[in-house]
């Protein structure tokens, strides 16, 4: 026999609530930020006082009334249940009385509330017994992260029990884990019933009490913590939160929430459910907006329409899941990248975000793949409104990672090689939109200023090239060379650069053996040495010295003795 499903195994908390002295226009805003229907309103005690509706907020400040406050127009008298009501009579009251959700009290205080969404997921899972793959979710964490990994979980989940909160794995882990995958990062948020604000710090230095071999760190201001096991095991904590992002593009306000609105502020659906880790739900996995089945059918969905307006770096994110997954991005969502960029809003965005999600494209096998399907959707354009993947510019790039193999190990790595030619392609605006490192503005700024005498380039003799080239490190003469679009003056540049990388034959040392006194004459004999070592003039020791006693013999104004 199934046991009875009460409120408290489905209601939605912490809630959202309103004091009853507030205007209804700003009422109207806290309600569109959080995508509600309607609000409880509380008193100043938290005592539970009325209800109102976007309808009546609509309806009142349509006649007028914005300043007015709300307790004139709540619903005064509202309809409640205990935490421990069965559902069958929280349905039947909300038929009954055509009510689309109903606050959950416990010793007189608001706790939750029940929507009829909550009613129809707790129908549709008890009416098809949960997908085969959703359990048992405990044994496939312990295959594929470890008893050891299962058992620190069960201790979280134990002490958030005693603290009345409820912990979640989430995120990647939680999509890893269905996907057959073994996760790294183990990340885990923290409900507080009450909308406690520093859930997760609180549970953290809970278990690091009972457990003194724990390094713990909290981070009060974000209300995250980290929990670290002498054998190097860690698990990040966070405060189950929600954003509100005030103007596209800009940074999000945070605030605590449930883990229903902390996973609708993530990017996709497929990173947008949770391993419940206490409580009745203990070890069910919390999907609310259909991840599993995206999971399931290959595809990468954001959560909402206005995802990619409010953070356009998750744009580059769908790109790179979708290749690393070999996943489709849906047709829908793929209409919103589009729209997002295509107006020019995210022209030239910029920002170390940005510079991220780039440095793990480039990073990536996928790389090429992916910066076309940015091309083709637009989104290149967030970099510079210039920027487009062209042929040279990909030829490029791909002759760069060919000739980077060659001459490894550099100081630069490929794949901020990769972001410097790709920043290369338009105006000096991208790399300052960028904060890039210091030594990637130096090699920004030298190959820019030293591309438009190798345009005019026309000796690609080792002394022609010498010239201009000597004073570039070997990345820069790479990315100089990359910018070539004939292959003849690429390779010269490259051959350059190789032969340079060979160690001088001769040296001062030398010189001084030949009867040569040291003086300004030296640094001149010595660079007409390195071009002729260059040109191939000699290839070993013998012949440098040969070369240099020839030259000797023919009274060569370059050494004369002093």
């Amino acid at each position: 026999m199934s046991a009875v499903v009460l409120a408290r195994d489905v209601m939605s908390a912490p809630v959202r609530t309103l004091r009853p002295e507030i205007s209804l226009m700003a009422a109207r805003q806290r309600l569109t930020r959080y995508g509600h229907g309607a609000m409880p309103v509380v008193d100043a005690q938290g005592s539970l006082v009325g209800i109102i509706s976007r309808r009546d907020l609509d309806i009142a400040l349509y006649h007028g009334f914005a300043e007015d406050p709300v307790e004139r127009f709540m619903t005064a008298t509202v309809l409640t249940v205990p935490s421990d009501a069965p559902l069958d009579a929280i349905e039947a009251l909300m038929v009954t009385y055509d009510i689309g959700r109903v606050p959950v009290l416990e010793a007189g205080q608001l706790v939750g509330i029940i929507t009829r969404t909550d009613l129809l997921r707790q129908h549709h899972q008890q009416r098809t017994g949960g997908l085969p793959l959703f359990l048992p979710l405990q044994e496939r964490l312990a295959e594929k992260l470890g008893a050891v990994a299962v058992e620190r979980l069960a201790r979280v989940a134990a002490a958030a029990e005693t603290l009345a909160q409820v912990a979640y794995l989430v995120g990647g882990a939680v999509r890893d884990l269905l996907l057959g995958e073994v996760s790294a990062d183990l990340d885990v948020v923290v409900e507080g019933r009450a909308g406690e604000a520093g859930a997760a710090p609180t549970l953290a230095r809970t278990i690091a009490e009972g457990d003194k071999t724990l390094r713990l760190e909290c981070f009060e201001k974000y209300q995250t913590a980290a929990l670290t096991w002498p054998d190097g095991f860690v698990l990040d904590l966070a405060t189950a939160r929600t954003e509100f992002y005030p103007r596209p593009g800009a940074n999000p306000e945070v605030e605590s929430a449930s883990i229903r609105l902390d996973l609708y502020r993530r990017d996709f659906t497929i990173n947008a459910m949770a391993v419940c880790l206490n409580g009745p739900r203990a070890w069910q996995l919390m999907d609310f907006f259909g991840g599993f089945v995206d999971l399931r059918e290959c595809i990468v969905r954001v959560l909402h329409p206005n995802s990619f307006i409010e953070d356009p770096t998750r744009i580059f994110r769908a790109v790179r899941f979708a290749l690393r997954l070999s996943f489709a991005i849906a047709p829908q969502t793929e209409a919103f990248i589009v729209r997002s960029v295509s107006g020019g809003l995210h022209d030239l965005y910029g920002g170390e975000r940005l510079k991220t999600e780039l440095g793990y494209l480039l990073a990536a096998p996928f790389w090429l793949e992916g910066l076309q399907m940015l091309d083709r959707l637009g989104a290149l354009r967030c970099v510079h409104p210039d920027l487009r993947l062209t042929e040279a510019l990909a030829a490029g790039m791909v002759w760069l990672a060919g000739a980077y193999r060659t001459f490894a190990p550099l100081r630069a790595t490929l794949p901020q090689l990769r972001l410097d030619r790709l920043l290369l392609a338009v105006g000096p605006e991208a790399a300052e939109s960028l904060p890039l490192d210091g030594q990637a503005r130096v090699r920004q700024r030298k190959v820019r200023t030293a591309m438009p005498a190798l345009v005019r380039q026309t000796d690609w003799s080792a002394a022609g090239l010498h010239q201009h080239l000597a004073a570039l490190s070997p990345e820069e003469c790479l990315l100089l060379a990359s910018l070539s679009e004939d292959d003849a003056s690429r390779e010269a540049i490259a051959g350059y650069q190789r032969r340079r990388r060979e160690p001088p034959l001769v040296g001062g040392a030398d010189l001084k053996t030949l009867g040569l006194k040291p003086g300004p004459d030296f640094r001149r004999i010595l660079d007409a040495a390195t071009i002729a070592q260059l040109d191939g003039k000699f290839v070993d020791r013998e012949g440098a010295l040969a070369w240099l006693q020839n030259h000797l013999q023919q009274g060569n104004q370059a050494f004369e003795k002093q």
